[in-house]
C-alpha cells in the first residue's frame, strides 16, 4: 500500500517525494522550486508547489549551493558597539524572512585587523556580504575576484524611522507646554552611528517644529548626570528627550539627586520601551518600535541584490508609536 502524503510529510520530504506526489520527474522538480528559466506548464508547476506545501519540503541548501556554485548565507557586518536589543530584534526579523527564501544568516562583529571581514568572507564564502562601512577600491575588488556579492544596504529605513520618533517625541513635549529641550546621552557614545542618528534627528524635528535648537546634556556617571541636570533649569530647560530609555531613567534619578521633581521639574521622555522603564518611579514615557516591521524596512534591499522579489514595503509611520506614561 503506497505511503499518504501525511506519512510521507511527518518525516523529512525530500525531492523525490514532491516528484511522486506532483507525478513529475525530480528534474521538474528541481525547474520549478529554483525557478529555472525552463518552460514549464502552469498546471505542472501549480502542482509541484502544492505537493511541496503538502509534504513541508525544505530544499538541501547543502547540495543547493553545490549546484549554483555558491553557498546560502549571508553575511551581516556589525559594530560591537551597536550590538545592542535593537540590533538583535532586527536581526532576529531579517533572518526569518531570508530563512524563507532558503538563506542563512550569519554575523560578523568588527575586530582589531581591518581587513578581518574579508577574511572571514573568503572563508566561508557567503553569497552576499552586507559590510557595516563602506570598501575600498581594493577591498571591493577582492569580494569581486571571489564572486561574492556585496550590498551596502541604504540608511535611508532607519533615518526614516529615527526622524519619525523624533518629531512623534517632540511633539508630546511641545504639546505638554515644553520648548526647551536637552538632549540627554551618555559620553563616549557619540561616536556611536545610531546615537549620532537619533541626536541629529532630534535637532532636525525640534527645527521642523520651530522649536530652539535642543542643548546637548552628556554624562559618564551619576555624578555628571546630576551635574548636568542641575544647570538645565537655569538655562530654561523644562524637558529632556534621551537617547534611549536607559539614559532616560538615569537623568530622572539624576533629577531626584538634585531636588527636582519629575515631571514637574523636568518631563523626561524614553525611546525603545524597555521592561525597567515601565516600572520606574515614575513610569516612563517613552517611544516603541515594533522590530518586525523594522527589520521588514531592510529586508527588500538585501533581497533585490540576489535577484529576489520582495513583499511590499510597511508604513514607515506604523514602525514607532508613543507610549505615554507619567513622566512627562
Amino acid at each position: 500500500m503506497g505511503e499518504s502524503a501525511e506519512g510521507r510529510a511527518s518525516k523529512a520530504a525530500t525531492s523525490a517525494d514532491v516528484a511522486h506526489l506532483a507525478g513529475v520527474s525530480r528534474a521538474t522538480v528541481s525547474f520549478v522550486l529554483n525557478n529555472a528559466p525552463q518552460s514549464i506548464a502552469p498546471k505542472t508547476r501549480e502542482n509541484v508547489l502544492r505537493a511541496a506545501r503538502l509534504l513541508n519540503y525544505r530544499p538541501n541548501l547543502s547540495a543547493k549551493a553545490l549546484v549554483e556554485g555558491s553557498s546560502r548565507v549571508v553575511l551581516f557586518d556589525l559594530s560591537s558597539s551597536s550590538w545592542n536589543g535593537q540590533a538583535m530584534h532586527v536581526l532576529a526579523e531579517l533572518t526569518r524572512v531570508l530563512a524563507e527564501h532558503g538563506l542563512v544568516t550569519a554575523v560578523h562583529l568588527d575586530a582589531p585587523v581591518p581587513q578581518s571581514l574579508l577574511s572571514t568572507a573568503l572563508r566561508i564564502r557567503p553569497r552576499l556580504v552586507l559590510p557595516k562601512r563602506p570598501l575600498s577600491p581594493e577591498e571591493r575588488a577582492e569580494f569581486d575576484n571571489a564572486g561574492i556579492l556585496v550590498a551596502e544596504v541604504s540608511e535611508t529605513e532607519l533615518t526614516a524611522v529615527e526622524d519619525l520618533a523624533a518629531r512623534i517625541r517632540l511633539e508630546h513635549l511641545r504639546q505638554r507646554g515644553h520648548s526647551r529641550i536637552a538632549i540627554a546621552e551618555r559620553e563616549g557614545q557619540g561616536e556611536m552611528s545610531v546615537v549620532e542618528a537619533r541626536r541629529r534627528a532630534v535637532v532636525t524635528a525640534a527645527a521642523e517644529l520651530g522649536l530652539p535648537e535642543p542643548r546637548v546634556a552628556a554624562f559618564h556617571d551619576g555624578p555628571s548626570a546630576v551635574s548636568q541636570v542641575r544647570r538645565m533649569p537655569d538655562a530654561g530647560i523644562t524637558a529632556v528627550c534621551a537617547f534611549n530609555d536607559d539614559t532616560a531613567l538615569a537623568t530622572i534619578r539624576a533629577a531626584a539627586d538634585a531636588g527636582l521633581r519629575c515631571p514637574e521639574d523636568l518631563a523626561v521622555i524614553g525611546a525603545d520601551d524597555t521592561f525597567p522603564g515601565s516600572v520606574a518611579f515614575p513610569p516612563l514615557t517613552t517611544v516603541k518600535v515594533d522590530f518586525e516591521r523594522l527589520g521588514k524596512l531592510f529586508a527588500p534591499a538585501v533581497l533585490a541584490t540576489l535577484g529576489i522579489e520582495a513583499e511590499p514595503l510597511p508604513d514607515v509611520n506604523d514602525v514607532v508609536t508613543l507610549v505615554v506614561r507619567e513622566s512627562t
